[in-house]
């Protein structure tokens, strides 16, 4: 504790210390304090963020205080006097000595500057002499930028929390401080989420967001599902009309009204250094009171807004138009705005006439994500707006109505025309049709009235969008020609790959069907295709043919199709998907037939998993297959090695079935997610809750030992082995078969042709069978370990010389360490053995990580290296005997083609002679294999 040279009675500071408890004394000084007309002796006491006025007498007690938030300037009268001027009170001080002086007003200014970082000595001190002035200026000046240098975890977010603490007289919340300095320091995360604090009262709530207005730290504030009371609001207002690095605002349905966003708009008016670009108040009741009065600040705003979401706001069509024509007015919106969310909001597009939209959207050159889902819009609503270029309409955005572009340098001109009705998608090609990523037009209409053509506008959307990657009209009815329109498009378009297109609950039926038939083949650039629940149940068998004949489809969803009333039809519709699945160019990766209530149906998908060799991720839920369907997944999972995720919900599965799943992942190393059924899950614990405990804990932790696992087991890739070698013996063994067949019918026939194609027939039988008999011996040749002790000493020697660098490189830091600690703190470095614990301090932690964590990165990276070796030998392997088999296919079919000729030339029908054969097609195909198609 500093002393002033006059000195404190021991008793006193005593009292002093015991008096203020846990609070940090920093400075204790004798002053005299002026009392109406004449100055008394007393004690200033300064802590970080409060000074006392304490009599000089025991008991201690306060005479007055102030907390430094609350100094507005500081006068210094005579050499030794300083007045403090405050919001409650002024004070003046005579203190001892010069120094005395200094060291108050040096602490007052440094602790403002902590939390108003644009606060400085020169609006603070007043009427000081220069040298003084000059003295305390060059002091502030040097700590200054030790501070901003260093200005504390998350830039000193606590040290303000703790002065509005103190200025407010509330309790300082030490989780606060922690969470802060700790959690978000360590991640180095700017975003500030209100959710962090949310069990706290909501006046701790308010303080910490008051402690953002000067924070140069956070960029970002988000709340979500978090009701925010008025204490909170007011702070948040306040904090918006202060922050110089807030860029983003999140708070999402978080219980605001209208009257809140009027405010915002007026906070945000009044602060022209804000650098806010992203404003989600999503989920809020603002109405069309709190939307208009936002709209006049949107329009009048100097810089443009990145994002802006307000969905579900309640917006009526006023409102909506209002804020269309706002954004639209504001110049730096054209190239600025790049998401806009107005989803959720029915009825305020239901009209025909959106002009003020579509003006947006033309007006708006970057944008990338569009979502005007479930607001009734009518994507062939027209316009009449003016502003189409003569010259290069879809690559020049049209000028607010009644502007004329004037004649250039070179004498040519240009006039804006009034234009023909323009869609939706009209406003889109010649506005951000470049730009756009991500289009949701979801839940809405395509149009209120009867239509007889389709707009153009359409296709050529499709066919000029440069950058989508997502498109979805989920849950709107429409034309057959609209999807035809919007397909052609795409198969036109050769800028984009990889898309999303959402078509689900579009009411499509047999005319959509058609026309997904007719063109998906051709839209390569669909990756992800949604097709579920469109009533396509009579027409699936012929969609799947054509989704088949897609190369570049990798995702189909076709759920809710399944409505199909022959028990024959069903199966053949499925057996159709097993056989497109088992394509050997089938680029088909996920399959989802969710809620399709396909009950034993399930059991021809699943029966197919074992010889899958395509799929990674299979979605079977809300299928009540029951625990017959869970036995069939489990044996293909013990099976299968490709399937990564399954989700299998709402199957009514009881815990029998789901511990006989569980069981099966103990002998799968390769599934990697499989999300808890837990609709079926909660339902099996009301009746056997041992069982389902059982199963989830095993559930769990096989997927959590595949997810850690790098390497597969030897079992998997012998597993894999096996499932090729048989898939390939079925398949060669099925027409060797059928050529035999040929065979046996022929021999009775005379005539040396015939003789020469049975002997060719024959020939090619035999080698056939000797083929498939040498593929397990060619896959062991494949699995030889040549070179593995050689390969294993050279992987030894790398990982002994990359530990010995990673040891001489941790041994230089150890000893920069030690070098820097010596030349900044001398010192304490000097003492008697520090040198020694700081070493022993750092060889410790040394041991420790190199145990914990690099030898076995070293080891892993071994295990790492045969493990690809394996599935190397196991793809070349494979290659090599793909070769042979099709080689010996390839042979089979000549032969059995020869044979047919000769079948006919004698008049002979194989499918009379051998009525069985058609039956035996079929019970392959109920095994879920493809027949032979020659």
């Amino acid at each position: 504790m500093a002393a002033s040279p006059g000195g404190i009675p021991t008793e006193l500071q005593e009292g002093i210390t015991t008096f203020l408890g846990t609070k940090k004394v920093l400075l204790v000084l004798s002053i005299q304090l002026q009392v109406k007309s004449k100055y008394d002796d007393f004690i200033l006491v300064l802590t970080p963020w409060r000074a006392y006025v304490l009599p000089v007498m025991l008991p201690v007690r306060v005479h007055s205080s102030f907390s430094f938030l609350e100094v507005r300037e500081m006068t210094v009268q005579e050499p030794s006097v300083v007045v403090i001027e405050t919001d409650a009170a002024t004070y003046a001080f005579r203190f001892m000595s010069l120094d005395d002086l200094e060291q108050v007003v040096i602490h007052v200014t440094m602790s403002l500057k902590k939390v108003f970082p644009d606060s400085s000595l020169g609006t603070l001190l007043k009427n000081s002499p220069p040298s003084l002035y000059e003295r305390i200026q060059q002091i502030t000046d040097s700590l200054g930028e030790m501070l901003q240098s260093n200005p504390g975890p998350c830039g000193g977010f606590s040290e303000t929390y703790a002065a509005l603490c103190d200025y407010n007289g509330f309790a300082f919340r030490e989780e606060i401080q922690w969470d802060v300095d700790n959690i978000y320091h360590s991640q180095d995360c700017r975003e500030f989420n209100l959710l962090d604090f949310s069990h706290l009262e909501s006046r701790d709530v308010a303080l910490s967001v008051a402690a953002l207005s000067f924070n140069l730290w956070f960029t970002k504030l988000s709340c979500k599902d978090f009701r925010l009371n008025q204490e909170i609001s007011e702070q948040l207002l306040y904090m918006l009309s202060k922050s110089v690095t807030l860029e983003e605002l999140v708070l999402e349905n978080s219980g605001l009204k209208a009257d809140f966003v009027q405010r915002m708009a007026q906070a945000l008016s009044s602060h022209p250094n804000s650098v806010l670009h992203t404003i989600n108040l999503a989920g809020n009741q603002l109405e069309d009171r709190g939307i208009i009065a936002f709209s006049r600040h949107m329009e009048k705003r100097s810089k443009g807004l990145q994002s802006l979401s307000l969905a579900r706001t309640m917006l009526t069509a006023k409102g909506m138009s209002t804020l269309c024509k706002a954004l639209t007015d504001n110049k730096a919106m054209e190239f600025s705005l790049r998401h806009l969310d107005l989803s959720g909001n029915p009825g305020t597009l239901a009209g025909d006439d959106i002009s003020n939209l579509q003006s947006l959207l033309c007006h708006c050159q970057s944008l990338s994500h569009l979502s005007l889902a479930g607001t009734d819009c009518p994507l062939d609503a027209v316009s009449t707006m003016q502003g189409v270029l003569a010259v290069s309409p879809a690559l020049s955005p049209p000028p607010s109505p009644g502007r004329v572009r004037g004649s250039s340098a070179s004498g040519s001109s240009s006039t804006w025309l009034t234009s023909p009705p323009w869609q939706l998608f009209g406003a889109l090609v010649h506005g951000s049709h470049t730009s756009l990523i991500h289009l949701d037009l979801s839940r809405n209409v395509y149009s209120h009235r009867r239509v007889k053509t389709i707009s153009p506008d359409i296709k050529e959307f499709f066919s000029q969008a440069c950058s989508l990657r997502h498109i979805s009209l989920a849950g709107t009815k429409l034309p057959a020609d609209v999807v035809r329109a919007l397909l052609q498009g795409l198969a036109d378009n050769s800028h984009i790959s990889d898309l999303h297109l959402d078509l689900s609950s579009c009411e499509l039926r047999s005319a959509g069907a058609q026309v997904i038939q007719d063109l998906i083949p051709d839209a390569s650039s669909i990756s992800h295709l949604d097709l579920s629940d469109n009533g396509f149940d009579p027409d699936m068998v012929t969609l799947v043919l054509s989704i088949g004949r897609s190369k570049s489809i990798r995702h189909v969803s076709l759920g809710k199709n399944f409505n199909i009333k022959s028990k024959e039809g069903l199966l053949d519709v499925l057996h159709r998907i097993v056989q497109l699945t088992q394509e050997e160019d089938c680029p088909l990766q996920s399959l989802s037939v969710a809620e399709s209530r396909l009950k034993l149906g399930t059991n021809v998908l699943l029966s197919a998993l074992g010889s899958n060799t395509s799929l990674i991720s299979l979605d079977i839920s809300g299928n009540a297959m029951g625990d017959t369907g869970a036995k069939m997944l489990a044996k293909a999972l013990q099976i299968n090695t490709k399937l990564r995720t399954v989700v299998w919900d709402r199957n009514n599965t009881t815990a029998y079935g789901l511990l006989e799943v569980a069981q099966a992942l103990e002998r799968n190393y390769t599934l990697k997610s499989m999300p808890l059924p837990m609709s079926d899950v909660a339902q099996a614990y009301r009746s056997n809750p041992e069982r389902t405990e059982e199963a989830v804990h095993k559930l769990q932790s096989c997927l959590t030992r595949n997810q850690l696992r790098q390497t597969l087991p030897a079992q998997t890739l012998r597993l894999q082995q096996g499932i090729l070698t048989t898939s390939s013996e079925q398949m060669v063994n099925e027409i060797c078969l059928s050529v035999q067949k040929h065979v046996d019918i022929l021999s009775t026939c005379t005539g040396r042709e015939v003789e020469t194609d049975i002997l060719c027939a024959e020939e090619a039988i035999r080698n056939a069978n000797l083929s498939v008999s040498i593929l397990p011996l060619l896959y062991e040749a494949g699995n030889t370990p040549y070179q593995n002790g050689k390969l294993q000493h050279k992987l030894e020697c790398l990982t002994e010389e990359a530990a010995q660098t990673c040891s001489r490189e941790i041994q230089a830091i150890m000893q920069a360490v030690l070098d820097t600690a010596q030349g900044l703190c001398p010192a304490v470095v000097q003492k008697s053995g520090v040198r020694d614990q700081l070493v022993n301090a750092m060889s410790e932690q040394i041991c420790l990580q190199d145990h914990l964590s690099l030898s076995t990165v070293l080891d892993q990276m071994v295990t790492d290296v045969f493990s690809k070796l394996n599935e190397i030998k196991l793809s070349v392997t494979a290659a090599a005997a793909d070769c042979i088999v099709d080689a010996v296919l390839g042979d089979l079919t000549i032969a059995q083609c020869k044979l047919a000729e000769s079948l006919s030339k004698q008049g002979l029908d194989l499918l009379v002679l051998l009525p069985e054969s058609a039956e035996d097609d079929a019970t392959v195909l109920a095994r879920g294999r493809n027949p032979p198609d020659l």
